[in-house]
């Protein structure tokens, strides 16, 4: 699993856009406890029973703890 140092080099170099638009938005969900909203597909290494797919949050971070999104947000400037 990455850092929150990590994500955030990785972020600035996405430099503004659509793609960063939406990953701002989980974040900000995803710091107070949500699940930053369904992948909208089921990735095949994906157990979830879910016609949407999994969570952000449960395929991508984890058990990562509300902290870690808020330390990318405030590195970032969100």
């Amino acid at each position: 699993m990455k850092t929150a140092e990590e994500m955030i080099k990785t972020y600035n170099v996405m430099g503004p856009g659509g793609m960063l638009n939406e990953v701002r938005h989980q974040y900000l969900e995803m710091a107070e406890g949500g699940t930053g909203g369904r992948l909208g597909f089921k990735p095949q290494d994906s157990t979830c029973m879910h016609p949407d797919g999994p969570t952000c949050r449960e395929y991508n971070y984890p058990n990562q703890p509300d902290s870690f999104f808020q330390e990318v947000i405030d590195g970032m400037g969100w």
